[in-house]
């Protein structure tokens, strides 16, 4: 049997067994719930998922040609939103630096309408030079802030419009599914058309709010009752002795694609007045889960050197990335190293199954796709103690060791002997 086994997978449901359970007698609340709230300088406007309001805000300001600036890496449901709604040739992409954690130059344009900024890693990007270019273009700024900073913090900059959050089982905050926008007061007639198409969607019935819950159960066990997740790991490891496609690799990716956090074919639904309580109980749970994540991730990044912070986790700031997803960048000739390692050593990864790039050709694509395919989810630091936390870092820089650094020297020896000069 295993010896070592981290008992966490690359994604954390944030609930207790009593938290997942008021999802279920949610149902039975008969109230009609708003779909908006009113604050002093923004509105809350609250959908069945973080993707059916990007898709409300695209139908919004969706015309013949419309002009939208966008960072090259976004979720698949905005990618395809933007697609859908907007001309290749109108979709330009902003450059990011090599840490993919700055906006480093934006597109020069005649016109824009609007700009799109997908936050990575858990942290906000940078966004300094976006500044000028909406004073100039006077465009509507969103931000997908689904992996981004802090919670408290509504918008990451006062030039942001609108920002959109998911409330999805693996989200912070986190209401079993649902979402939510914050857009400034002055937005008028987007908060008055909004609100009504939402009201007026095909309604999420009780039934279905229902079917979605029960099958997170099994979910809910992976990803947070480590006694469970050890017997399924031990369970995967015996019967790989008799077939090697049963591995942790294969399992874990397998699982998540075939159990999204929502329905991804209906998502253009009015919450049903289960979800709409879920949501509205946990606005505001995101700090205990943000306290935990700062706590764990600061144990895990002091375990590596400032350079292999830098190789590993490029886009770290020195603050700890909020988020569940414990995200690490691979050389992309070295990923079947690295999956093939950590999947003998029984550690569960997923390779980026959330950033795309457009179908389209765009400028720096080689660079971002090279990025893109470099991305790997590791097991979730939320749900790990410490030494665990140590045990999976300890395995990082071994792989570092042992082909990052072989490679580095084997290079060096080759660029010796061929430049050396020949003699007779």
């Amino acid at each position: 049997m295993l010896k070592n086994i981290l008992k966490a997978v690359p994604d954390y449901m944030p609930l207790t067994s009593q938290d997942f359970i008021r999802h279920f007698s949610n149902l039975l609340t008969i109230k009609q719930w708003d779909l908006w709230v009113d604050y002093k300088e923004y509105t809350k406007i609250l959908g069945y998922s973080c993707r059916s309001l990007f898709e409300t805000v695209m139908i919004y300001y969706q015309k013949d040609d419309l002009v939208v600036a966008i960072t090259p890496l976004n979720h698949t449901s905005f990618r395809n939103a933007i697609e859908k709604y907007v001309k290749p040739e109108n979709i330009h992409t902003i450059e990011l630096n090599k840490k993919f954690n700055r906006i480093k130059k934006m597109p020069e344009l005649d016109q824009c309408d609007l700009v799109v900024i997908t936050h990575l890693f858990g942290q906000d990007m940078d966004l300094t030079n976006l500044a000028d270019f909406k004073k100039k273009h006077k465009c509507v700024v969103i931000e997908d802030r689904v992996q981004g900073g802090p919670r408290d913090l509504k918008f990451s900059n006062d030039f942001i419009d609108i920002s959109l959050y998911s409330m999805a089982m693996d989200k912070r905050p986190v209401a079993m599914g649902g979402g939510y926008l914050h857009v400034k007061n002055f937005h008028k007639d987007f908060i008055t058309k909004s609100i009504k198409f939402v009201g007026n969607l095909p309604h999420e019935t009780t039934g279905s709010r229902l079917k979605e819950l029960l099958k997170k159960i099994p979910t809910f066990l992976f990803y947070n009752s480590r006694s469970f997740l050890f017997l399924a790991l031990c369970i995967a490891d015996f019967l790989r002795q008799f077939n090697k496609r049963i591995n942790v690799l294969n399992i874990t990716s397998s699982y998540r694609k075939s159990n999204p956090g929502f329905n991804r074919v209906t998502f253009m639904q009015k919450p049903s007045s289960g979800l709409c309580r879920s949501m509205y109980e946990n606005f505001d749970n995101y700090h205990k889960m943000e306290k935990n994540y700062d706590i764990k991730f600061k144990i895990f990044i002091n375990q590596f050197s400032p350079k292999l912070q830098s190789y590993f986790f490029p886009w770290f700031w020195g603050d700890s990335c909020l988020g569940s997803y414990n995200t690490i960048k691979i050389e992309e000739d070295l990923l079947p190293s690295f999956l093939r390692y950590f999947t003998n050593h029984n550690i569960p990864t997923i390779v980026n199954p959330s950033y795309k790039i457009f179908n389209s050709h765009h400028e720096n694509d080689l660079k971002v796709i090279s990025f893109k395919n470099g991305i790997v989810y590791i097991p979730s630091l939320a749900n790990l103690k410490k030494e665990e936390i140590i045990y999976l870092s300890t395995k990082i820089k071994q792989f570092y060791l042992k082909y990052v650094a072989y490679r580095k020297k084997r290079i060096q020896i080759e660029k010796e002997i061929l430049t050396y000069p020949l003699t007779n």
